[in-house]
């Protein structure tokens, strides 16, 4: 009988000896196909079964923002490249250029007005007193009474209402005059007085920053006097 029990104890201590290595193995195995390492890591089966990254050394957390990457070792990230400027306007050779400022020019009109019988006649000289050259320029006449309309216009002159008329000065070079204009017209009745205003309609696209020697208010009574301006 007690050789019987000697045998069991040596029996039971191999058996538990030999499970003790299976667990073990079994435990080895484990850890390893869940992303562990054959030192450490084995008894953490939650780390690794997870679907995010588990710990790291230095138990420093993974993250997706700079600060986590540098602290999990991993290489900084590198900086955007900054944007290339635009180009200047000046050089873009796609950029409309600004227009050139227009010329400067000085129209000038002078000349007088009579008034006799309802007949208006009315003499423009125009010039131009630099510095640039006109191409050409329109003056305005406006009589405080209507026109009859009976007369025929000079070519370079047209109707622009029953109390306006419109004539082209021609081009003047600077320091330079432009087509006299006569005019010889009939007044609706017999007024005592007709009053012109003289004006430019058009200054062919140059500038004129002296107005007041081609805007004229001329009054006429029928004397059959020239009235300068």
């Amino acid at each position: 009988m007690a050789g019987m029990r000697r045998g069991f104890r040596r029996f039971t201590g191999v058996s538990v000896g030999a499970g003790a290595v299976l667990v073990a193995v079994c435990g080895l195995s484990t850890g390893v196909a869940h992303g562990g390492s054959a030192h450490g890591d084995v008894g953490d089966p939650v780390g690794r079964m997870g679907a995010g990254p588990g710990p790291v050394p230095g138990g420093a957390r993974v993250g997706t923002d700079t600060g986590d990457a540098q602290a999990a070792g991993a290489a900084p990230a590198v900086p955007a490249t900054p944007a290339t400027p635009a180009t200047p306007a000046a050089l873009d050779p796609g950029a409309v250029a600004p227009s050139a400022p227009a010329a400067e020019a000085d129209l000038a009109y002078h000349g007088h007005v009579s008034l006799w019988d309802g007949r208006v006649g009315v003499w423009v000289q125009p010039s131009n007193h630099g510095p640039g050259a006109v191409p050409d320029a329109t003056v305005r006449l406006r009589f405080s009474a209507p026109l009859a309309g009976t007369e025929q216009l000079p070519p370079e002159c047209l109707r622009g209402s029953p109390e306006t008329v419109l004539c082209s000065t021609g081009a003047m070079r600077a320091a330079g005059t432009g087509r006299p204009i006569a005019l010889d017209l009939r007044v609706a009745g017999s007024p005592a007085e007709v009053v012109v205003n003289i004006n430019t309609s058009w200054s062919g696209g140059v500038g004129d920053r002296n107005p007041d020697n081609n805007t004229h208010r001329v009054l006429a009574p029928a004397t059959g006097d020239k009235y300068a301006y």
